[in-house]
């Protein structure tokens, strides 16, 4: 028998907008809990405990609904948190028109709980504007009281809680708006560290951790929807006798080089980055051997044919490449692994060239070693 979750998780985002509303819902139904106990002490008229309860239970399915279904995700804010604000304020505002005066101050807090919600969604422009329709909707009820109730209504007291509510609501939305705009620019340098993080400092590409994450990335794409991908490990063919021959400083300098030709042919969707020393790293999204064969071959040869003229104008560089297709089932530790090792078969088969892990093998024009003059 098929289980309905209430709250999916096939799209991440969704469902982390779907756990808050919940967490709004419960809330929401503390307050009906609320007025069910203003209504058992006399405090409530009748029509004022049904027209909140139906008011906020029709908002916990109306909102649910379009979030289930993902009509949110066509608004300009999918958590439409300010839609839910504004339908919450409304509901309890005209609750306040059955509650007895002398009980009407419990709606002030009621109130400026809902404005929590926007604290950390909403920027001060926002947050300042519902405030305003805050303001503006306390003061219909006021008008409302005077046309309906008036000789019962202490207006000074009605008037003195319009004041509090509207300096604290549009304090809530200044500081509210500041704390969304802080946690929005630790989230932005919070990411701008993470990026530094996984980029190599001298290459300027894409780091270990950067290639390892990636791999992750694209094994759990692999396994939920059946796509595949190839790993290349490539390594430079004598790198040693270039730092040996002309120093580290020209050696990092070729590193560079190399960095800048590998990435000429590569699609936005393929991610290479240097794995360690001389040894990089080439994901290849929706990719089957043979094109990443065609693929690692185009960058053989621009490597071959590349220009070191900042070391030296004779230099000719060569890189060895090794090709593994991710199989269903296996960690990024092993199709890593299986390329790794087709990389170091390539090099004991005389370098500059390619070899595919699964057996085939390609010899690169030429296949001659780097040589230094």
């Amino acid at each position: 028998m098929a289980v309905v979750s209430l709250v999916p998780d096939e799209i991440p985002r969704q469902a982390l907008r779907l756990r808050r509303f919940v967490l709004a819902s419960l809330a929401a139904l503390s307050v009906v809990v609320f007025m069910a106990l203003l209504y058992a002490g006399g405090f409530l008229a009748p029509v004022g405990l049904v027209w909140s309860t139906t008011g906020i239970l029709t908002c916990i399915v109306v909102f649910y609904a379009a979030l289930r279904s993902g009509l949110n995700l066509r608004l300009k804010d999918p958590s439409m948190t300010g839609i839910q604000m504004i339908s919450a304020m409304a509901v309890v505002t005209s609750t306040a028109f059955f509650i007895r005066s002398e009980a009407r101050d419990i709606v002030t807090p009621i109130l400026l709980m809902i404005f929590y919600f926007g604290i950390y969604r909403l920027d001060t422009r926002a947050m300042t504007r519902l405030a305003l329709v805050n303001i503006i909707m306390y003061g219909a009820l006021i008008a409302a009281l005077y046309v309906y109730q008036r000789p019962i209504t202490d207006f000074r007291l009605e008037f003195l809680r319009w004041g509090v509510l509207a300096l604290v609501s549009l304090w809530f939305g200044t500081v509210g708006g500041h704390v969304t705009q802080l946690r929005r620019e630790l989230a932005a340098r919070r990411s701008s560290i993470e990026a530094l993080l996984e980029r190599d400092d001298l290459t300027g590409v894409g780091n270990r951790r950067f290639l390892t994450h990636m791999l992750e990335q694209e094994k759990s794409r692999a396994n939920r929807s059946g796509t595949v991908f190839c790993v290349a490990m490539m390594d430079l063919d004598f790198f040693k006798k270039v730092n040996d021959t002309y120093g580290h400083a020209a050696g990092d300098q070729v590193l560079k080089n190399f960095t800048q030709v590998a990435q000429q042919d590569l699609r936005k969707i393929d991610y290479f980055g240097r794995y360690g020393g001389e040894e990089f790293m080439l994901i290849m999204s929706d990719t089957r051997l043979e094109g990443a064969r065609s693929t690692a071959e185009r960058l053989r040869a621009n490597v071959e044919s590349a220009h070191f003229d900042a070391v030296d104008p004779k230099l000719v560089q060569t890189v060895s490449i090794g090709i593994a297709e991710f199989r269903a089932g296996e960690s990024i530790e092993q199709v890593q692994l299986r390329a790794d090792r087709a990389m170091y078969k390539a090099k004991a088969r005389g370098r500059n060239r390619i070899e595919i892990e699964a057996g085939g093998s390609r010899i690169a024009a030429g296949g001659m070693p780097p040589r230094v003059a």
